[in-house]
């Protein structure tokens, strides 16, 4: 029988508590030995709630003895903690975006590879059963897409003062959110995109204070006269709690057309204190047992020494994709890509 690896989780904030907490506690391949952040209460509460211990420094933290960690802290700082888990002997699973920028991306994939270690990157979305069961329609139907439009746009529910507001810390909305769309479109398509044509508004009060785009629609150009169109925003404006998380996918093929809007909330209202909207899940975007099944996948491909579905490549290209879209709303032109130059 395996050993059950020894897992390390460094950031106890809300990707952690919403979603990769209970997905850790169910899986039994593994046992969360310690957490880290740099706030001594969310640490100590994380420890609580999995039976680990807590830490506050990093260095320490690495020192243990620990097959994996998991880093789930703010995106300027993914790249310099997976570059010293991956030269500490550790294996690395790192919350989307890879890294806030393409150079620090390369960086941490050639540490990994420089080590001998697996380094794989939270995209959640190529593990939720409905984007899953769609692709396969695709492939069963023949639908041979030609044009896919995919929306997710919420209302931020963070101050003018969080982290994600400041893009120099979370790359904005383009970004963050942005890269969901950008791997989606890649991985339904099949195929690399060669051009990017992206416009940004500042529509709340917090994107203008920070200089900042909160609505973003990149046009992307694939091979094959294919066309990606990706709508991401944080200014819907609905005053809920993690906001309301909306959904719209379009595919338009040679041989069909599908269309789905999942509801995360239905159309009703509950008035407490403040307005909030029922929903099946509290990611909204994501059903939580796709944090479990993409986790089960990771820690399977380490103890099986198998290649993930979604590799730190992938999210690289859509880090890179995204970050050229930024490029164009400042040039306000198109901007070409070279992914198969790579």
């Amino acid at each position: 029988m395996v050993e059950r690896l020894k897992v390390g989780v460094v950031g106890c904030g809300n990707i952690f508590n919403l979603a990769h907490k209970p997905a850790l506690k169910a899986i039994r391949s593994i046992k969360v030995v310690a957490v880290m952040d740099v706030s001594e209460e969310a640490a100590r509460k994380a420890a609580k709630d999995l039976n680990a211990k807590a830490y506050t420094n990093l260095d320490e933290f690495l020192s243990l003895d620990l097959d994996v960690v998991e880093v789930l802290t703010p995106t300027y700082t993914h790249a310099e903690i997976a570059i010293e888990a991956l030269k500490a002997g550790k294996h690395v699973i790192v919350e989307k975006p890879i890294a806030l920028t393409t150079e620090e991306a390369k960086e941490m994939i050639k540490t990994a590879e420089k080590e001998g270690l697996k380094l794989f990157v939270g995209h959640v979305r190529r593990f939720d059963k409905r984007w899953i069961q769609i692709k396969e329609v695709i492939k069963s139907r023949n639908i041979l897409p030609m044009q896919i439009r995919k929306t997710e746009v919420q209302h931020l529910p963070f101050p003018a003062d969080y982290w994600y507001w400041d893009e120099s810390k979370s790359g904005g909305v383009a970004l963050d959110l942005g890269v969901h769309v950008t791997d989606f479109l890649r991985w339904f398509f099949e195929g690399e995109p060669v051009e990017v044509f992206a416009i940004g508004k500042a529509i709340r009060g917090e994107a203008r204070v920070n200089g900042t785009y909160d609505h973003v629609v990149m046009f992307i150009k694939f091979e094959g006269g294919r066309t990606g169109i990706a709508e991401v925003s944080w200014s819907y404006p609905y005053p809920a709690k993690y906001g309301v998380f909306y959904h719209h996918l379009d595919i338009i093929g040679k041989n069909g057309r599908i269309r789905y809007t999942p509801l995360d909330t239905p159309v009703v209202g509950v008035v407490k204190s403040t307005f909030e909207m029922p929903r099946f899940s509290p990611m909204l975007s994501t059903f939580p047992e796709a944090f479990e099944a993409e986790l089960r996948h990771f820690f399977e491909c380490i103890l099986h020494d198998r290649e993930p579905v979604v590799t730190a490549q992938d999210a690289l290209i859509a880090l890179y994709i995204a970050e050229k879209a930024k490029e164009s709303m400042r040039k306000g032109e198109p901007v070409e890509l070279e992914v198969g130059a790579w």
